[in-house]
């Protein structure tokens, strides 16, 4: 209904915009409550005001800048670590002997904070970077930059101005201030696509995603002692296919849905189970959270400003704070350090090669996967392994639970019998991982668009997928797991 209704106010963008926003805080409503929907709205009144300040008073743009972030930093903070810190703050009041009943109640998470916190820094720095020509969003639009159902969840996260290395799926700049504030009539972006990417989508997450967590995932990490080291191996990349396929899926989900409402959001994911270097899997994987992170903690710490060292502490630096976003269990800020710790140990290796074999630094980057198959293989292989192993630490609840499942992967090697057949569902991600490269450019846009076929032929074939995945998909709905976050 909300679709018809929509498309029916084509004629007014600006109507069309005022019906998202209320169909997004509906959403944000019953997917939460009402402290989730006054948060939103009272963070976007914030963040509205500041920037007309900010274009007002000049003098006092950066300050006002640095006043919004840290705000919105705060709050990030309090929300994401307030279980982390209870018990300790609770424990010196007792000590204190001071009433610690306060700190009781949880403070629940609202929906989307993270996602709408990162796009508002996003926005209040492009407001402190912008012209005198260059107008704040007017409240409706601003409001639906925040709340956008296509984003709040789990992202993609979009911003205002278009950036280096986020594009839309046919590789076009997707800044969201031209998509809102336009007033040309929007039309249905490439809805066979669109549609193919919902099937996909639902197979991806609803389907196999959910097949390998009951299946492998879930079992395993919740009792490794009980399985085979085997097993467990198969479960540790089962859970790398499993966030992808989950995370991925939705992604594209999102995508599809925005193409059906006109908008084009950033494509999140570029095959990065295929990468050949943890650089390459981080132009990769989450790529709007992967290019936020660059470009508002990495080069504001300096970025590769101040030499070799300099650069190497302000990557490690960000990487720790990425995996700190994450979760306030040391096991994410180990997570988030080894992988700064990679790229640091990438970054030096590419170093020591150009002192040696006395090329430039772009030569040396990706020698290995230049050098042969066998070397593009072997990036690959180790990369992923790298991925995989770490992952550990971000399924894990808690630190002790991570080093848990590595001493049942190293022990439990003969003591323990199969439960089930780890090599079979190992020689199956095995051939997937193969076959992957070769579906991935069936069904890529380019491939698509070249085909040509009238809408009307995809139909009924697309009715068919849906039809098969409601049948073959396990029953319930599962949530999403980046939405945690």
């Amino acid at each position: 209904m909300f679709f018809c209704i929509y498309w029916a106010c084509r004629f007014s963008p600006k109507l069309q915009n005022i019906l998202l926003v209320i169909a997004s805080y509906a959403v944000i409503y019953l997917m939460a409550n009402e402290v989730a929907l006054l948060s939103i709205f009272l963070f976007s009144v914030m963040v509205f005001v500041l920037s007309k300040m900010m274009q007002r008073f000049e003098k006092y743009k950066k300050m006002l800048m640095m006043g919004g972030i840290f705000f919105t930093v705060m709050q990030l903070f309090l929300f994401k670590f307030y279980d982390f810190f209870r018990p300790h703050v609770a424990y010196s009041l007792e000590q204190l002997q001071l009433d610690s009943s306060g700190l009781a109640a949880n403070i629940l998470l609202p929906l989307g904070l993270s996602y709408y916190s990162f796009q508002a820094i996003s926005y209040l720095v492009s407001c402190y970077q912008a012209n005198e020509q260059t107008e704040p969003l007017k409240f409706d639009a601003l409001l639906l930059h925040f709340s956008f159902f296509c984003t709040i969840t789990a992202g993609p996260i979009a911003r205002v101005e278009s950036a280096k290395g986020l594009t839309d799926i046919n590789q076009q700049p997707c800044g969201m201030r031209e998509q809102i504030c336009s007033t040309q009539k929007r039309h249905i972006l490439w809805p066979s696509l669109a549609f193919l990417l919902l099937a996909l989508a639902l197979i991806k997450k609803w389907w196999l995603a959910t097949w390998l967590a009951d299946s492998w995932v879930n079992p395993v990490f919740s009792n490794p002692m009980q399985y085979h080291s085997l097993e467990i191996l198969a479960a540790i990349y089962g859970y790398t296919v499993q966030l992808f396929l989950d995370f991925s899926g939705y992604s594209e989900m999102m995508i599809a849905f925005a193409l059906l409402l006109g908008f084009r959001l950033p494509v999140n994911f570029r095959a990065p189970l295929l990468a050949h270097n943890i650089r390459e899997f981080w132009n990769r994987w989450h790529i709007s959270l992967s290019t936020w992170i660059r470009d508002y903690i990495y080069i504001p710490l300096g970025g590769n400003r101040g030499g070799f060292m300099k650069t190497q502490v302000n990557l490690l630096s960000a990487m720790v704070l990425s995996g700190i976003w994450h979760g306030s269990g040391w096991n994410f800020l180990l997570w988030g350090l080894f992988h700064g710790l990679a790229l640091v140990l990438l970054n030096t290796a590419d170093l020591l090669y150009t002192k040696i074999f006395k090329v430039t630094v772009k030569e040396a980057q990706d020698a290995l996967y230049r050098s042969s198959w066998l070397g593009k293989a072997l990036g690959i292989v180790v990369t992923i392994h790298f991925v995989c192993f770490c992952f550990v630490f971000f399924r894990a609840k808690t630190f002790d639970e991570a080093i848990n499942v590595f001493q049942s992967l190293f022990h439990n090697t003969h003591n323990v019998p199969w439960s089930s057949n780890p090599l079979y569902f190992i020689s199956l991600l095995l051939l997937s991982w193969i076959l992957y490269p070769f579906a991935r450019k069936l069904v890529s846009p380019t491939t698509l668009q070249d085909w040509q076929l009238p809408k009307y032929r995809l139909f009924i074939p697309l009715l068919l997928v849906f039809v098969l995945i409601l049948v073959c998909a396990p029953s319930g709905i599962p949530g999403f797991i980046y939405a945690n976050f």
